[in-house]
């Protein structure tokens, strides 16, 4: 079964993210944080048991705290100690940023795409698929419309 994480700090965003994916039938187990400390903790602590890691992880950019880029820039120190890759996926709604946002997501190599929110049924059967057969970097759609 694939894993999915999805860090968010709109509860909203979480739910609509559950709720397509139990709609639509696909095996996947989500974990959903408003925080992306937990996240890093975990991939600290179980960085050498391949079954507690995700195999994805949605990452909105803007949160309060510790954000995407923060998160990012931790990630890369812990990446290569990882017993599998983990693809990245940056998500927003800040159209107004979009292009400097994808420019600077493919400084890190783990990154494989930048979405726009809202997420649909479309864009997530999509990264369903690339698990099974992967892609190239930000090869992958970058909008959800």
């Amino acid at each position: 079964m694939s894993k999915i994480t999805y860090i968010d700090d709109c509860r909203l965003d979480q739910f609509i993210l559950k709720n397509i994916l139990a709609r639509y039938g696909t095996s996947c187990e989500v974990k959903c944080t408003d925080t992306c400390i937990g996240v890093l903790s975990l991939l600290s602590q179980h960085r050498l048991d391949e079954d507690q890691l995700p195999d994805i992880i949605l990452l909105d950019i803007y949160m309060p705290g510790l954000n995407a880029w923060d998160f990012l820039d931790r990630v890369k120190w812990l990446y290569p100690t990882l017993p599998r890759p983990i693809d990245i996926y940056l998500l927003s709604t800040h159209t107004c940023k979009y292009y400097a946002d994808v420019e600077r997501a493919k400084q890190y190599d783990f990154v494989k795409a930048f979405i726009l929110k809202p997420l649909t049924k479309e864009v997530l059967q999509k990264l369903i698929r690339q698990m099974a057969a992967p892609v190239s970097r930000f090869a992958m759609a970058e909008t959800s419309n």
